[in-house]
Formats: C-alpha cells, structure tokens, sequence
C-alpha cells in the first residue's frame, strides 16, 4: 500500500515536470504599430498596481484634498514611461514596510507547511506528531 502511494507520486510529480517542460504556444512573429504598443504598455502589471493604489477611496479623498482631480491624475498617469511607473512603484513599497512581504512569507510558510504534512503522511518524514504513521 504504501509503495503504491509512493509511486503515484513519483508518477505524479514526473508528469507535472514533463507537462511543465513543454511550450503552451508556438511562437509567432509579426509587426507590432505604435498602437499596439502604446496599448500594451498601459496593461503592464505595474501600472495596473498603481491604477489600483489610485483608484482607493482614501487616496481619492486625499487628492481631492490637495486640490487635484481624479480625472487629471488618471491623465498624467497615462502619459508616464513604464520606467517611472516602475520607479514610483518602487518606491511606494519601500514607504509602506510590509506592502507585498507578509503575503510572500505566509504564502511560503503555508508551502513549506504542505510540503513538509505531505511527507509526512507519505512516510519519507517524521517532522509532525498528529500524524500517524503505519506500523514499520
């Protein structure tokens, strides 16, 4: 039984390493106009976050405050390089400690749980005393 679980795994995990291995798509060229570019510029992950950072209401409100509208922020946005997006980006992280860390340490610590559970139950490790492992 337990070399069965054991080699479903190694299947298993083989698999996944094979499959990952493989191209999703084939590669294609093509010409790309200044259109196209402007538009995918403004898709990139990092303007996304700060469109997001804008778009809350609190930092609506402040700006508001400081005089200025909503409608010119999203215009002067527009006209910023990827560079300085990235650049303010940047530098709001290191403002505000704890920004994107505590996520990236719980959801490693949660992975290394798992994994760890895992092996245990699967016998390779002893690590966790709630589980109960067969008579050896």
């Amino acid at each position: 039984m337990k070399r069965r679980i054991k080699n479903s795994f190694c299947q298993l995990l083989i698999f996944s390493i094979v499959c990952l291995g493989l191209p999703v798509m084939p590669a294609q060229a093509a010409m790309v106009g200044t259109a196209e570019t402007l538009h995918a510029s403004a898709a990139t992950p990092e303007r996304a976050k700060l469109d997001a950072f804008l778009a809350r209401a609190d930092v609506q409100q402040q700006l508001l405050q400081l005089g200025v509208s909503p409608a010119e922020v999203k215009m002067r946005v527009a006209a910023l390089t990827d560079d300085e997006v990235a650049k303010f980006n940047a530098k709001f992280d290191q403002l505000h400690p704890g920004g994107d860390v505590v996520g990236a340490v719980l959801g490693a610590a949660l992975v290394i749980f798992l994994v760890l559970l895992l092996t245990d139950i699967l016998g390779f490790t002893n690590v966790f005393g709630f589980v109960k492992h067969p008579k050896r």
